[in-house]
This record gives C-alpha cells, structure tokens and sequence, in this order.
C-alpha cells in the first residue's frame, strides 16, 4: 500500500479510528434525536414558536434544527472508516457480510424510528448506502486485477470503471438507501485519494456543498494518524439499530 500523503505533521495526528468512531456515533444520535423523536412532537414546525420548555428562549424548531445539522458531521465520517477498514481488513467478504447482516437487522429499527411503520420502501437504512459503497470498491479492485491480467487498454479501464461507480449509485438510488447514490460518490472519492488526505477532503467536502454543516467531518481526517485505538467495532454495528430503537419508544413514550 501506498504511503499517505498528510499536510498534518505526524505529531499533530492525535485521532485514530475509535475516537472518529465515537465522534459519528455523538453526532448520530443527536441527529436522529431531531429526526426520530423532536420531528413528532406537536409543535415542531418552522411556524411555530413553542419553546424547548416553559421560559427557554431557545425554541423547540430551532433546537430541531441545531441537532439535524450537527447529525451532518456522522455520515462522512463513517464513509471515510468504511474506506480506511477496506484497505486494512483482512477479509472484505466478511466485512461485506457484517455489512448485510446488520443492515437487515437495524431496517425494522430504522423504519419504526422515521417511517413510523413496521416495514416500508419509502427508506432504507445506512448500512445499505456502505455495503453498496464497499461492494463497489470490491468490483472495481477486480476490475484493476482484471486490466492487469489481460492488458486492458486504458480508456476500456475507464468505462469498465465509470460502468461499476455508475451502477452502484444507480442501485443506491433505486433502493432508496441514506443519502442515495451521493453518499456512493463520497465513498468512491475517498477511495481514489485514499493516499492524498488533503485532496480526498477538498474534492469530498465539495461533492457534499449541499449539507454544508459537515464540514467539522472533513477538517477532522486530516488528524487521523491511521491507528486503530479501541476496539469498539461490534459497538458501532449494535449501537445503530439499538438506539433507533430506544428513540422510538422515546417517542411512544412522549407523545402518548
């Protein structure tokens, strides 16, 4: 594997992988507070001017908005350890089988907490949007392996590639997944600057222009030193389907 390229000196790199991790779990969850539990109660709507409690001078809506926008920083973080775990795992079938297993797993969750409904296409979960995102950097690891092996001339490498990236935000697009096919092409600019932090930021952050309020995300990886830290794997797979869950009987509980 290529040596990174960081404008970061090594002795300022102090984030490593868990401590990203529980910094997108925070954010998560003050983000789907807004959207599982907030969004429901009576009274959050932009028109409204019911405050937090009584003599608060923050407003309900306004708090809404202040959890929603800073959820923002959770979903690149977690596309950037999705990238950062392929190159490093020792199994990407496996990784894409953990992938799917918890993705079936947090959709009844996940339905209940912003659908409101047991099952529903309207939505699916996240998992979905990272699986279809590492089974797409899987097809175009062959595609390269294929080239090499046969002597593809290079623009038939190019297609062969703008066909896979195509697909899969296609697929993410028609399965509705968070955040679509777009959440497909922050995963795919990560993975062609995997070794230039800077550029996977600049290029990363303006692909995502339309949820501006990320940007704390993107002025983090550059203090990423590559390490492992904890081992809080398994806690971010069960922390997502369970705290949907837990928001949603938060809100059966509130608006009762």
């Amino acid at each position: 594997m290529k040596e990174t390229h960081n404008s970061i000196p090594e002795k300022y790199q102090f984030l490593n992988s868990s401590t990203l991790k529980i910094i997108a779990m925070f954010t998560m969850l003050l983000d789907h507070i807004g959207a599982a539990v907030l969004y429901y109660l009576p009274g959050c709507t932009a028109k409204s001017q019911i405050p937090l409690w009584q003599g608060c001078p923050i407003m309900l809506y306004d708090f809404y908005r202040i959890l929603r926008n800073t959820g923002r920083i959770a979903f690149p973080i977690y596309c950037f350890l999705l990238v950062e775990g392929f190159f490093h795992t020792t199994s990407k079938k496996k990784y894409a089988f953990r992938l799917f297993l918890f993705a079936l797993i947090s959709e009844l969750p996940f339905n209940l907490a912003f659908l409101n409904a047991p099952f529903s296409f309207q939505m699916q979960n996240v998992f979905w949007t990272l699986l279809f995102g590492l089974l797409c950097m899987m097809a175009l690891e062959k595609q390269k392996q294929t080239a090499c092996s046969f002597g593809l001339a290079p623009n038939i490498q190019i297609s062969n590639n703008l066909f896979i990236i195509l697909f899969f935000i296609g697929l993410a697009t028609l399965f509705k997944t968070d955040y679509y096919g777009i959440g497909i092409i922050l995963i795919i600019i990560f993975y062609y600057y995997h070794n230039n932090r800077k550029m996977a930021c600049i290029i990363g952050y303006l692909s995502f222009l339309w949820e501006p309020f990320c940007f704390p995300a993107f002025f983090c990886f550059p203090f990423y030193n590559g390490k492992k830290g904890l081992s809080v794997k398994y806690l971010f797979y069960a922390f997502y389907p369970l705290h949907l869950l837990l928001l949603y009987l938060l809100r059966l509980y509130l608006i009762r």
